[in-house]
């Protein structure tokens, strides 16, 4: 029997990360935008698009922005960031 197995992947392989939505861009400047804003952090990111593919619309049409699942949370406080709630009254 041979030293590697059809269709396995070995130990030794790095696990794949799951990739997560965290943004809907409009059009792909605006997914272009939010790409480099998470690529600022090191936060790696993949843009699809989220309807079939019409060759006449090019960079226009909506796009999803993906992150690894273990960076979704610090990506998405980046992109859409929450004010913070006051602790006590206004005095």
């Amino acid at each position: 029997m041979g030293l590697f197995r059809r269709g396995s992947r070995s130990d030794a392989d790095p696990p794949r990360p799951e990739w997560v939505k965290v943004a809907f861009a409009r059009h792909q400047p605006e997914a272009e935008m939010l790409a480099s804003l998470l690529a600022q952090l090191d936060i790696p990111v993949l843009m699809r698009r989220a309807t079939v593919d019409v060759p006449d619309m090019l960079a226009g049409g909506p796009r999803e922005l993906l992150v690894p699942a273990d960076r979704a949370l610090e990506a998405r406080a980046l992109l859409d960031p929450v004010e913070p709630i006051d602790a006590g009254p206004d005095d």
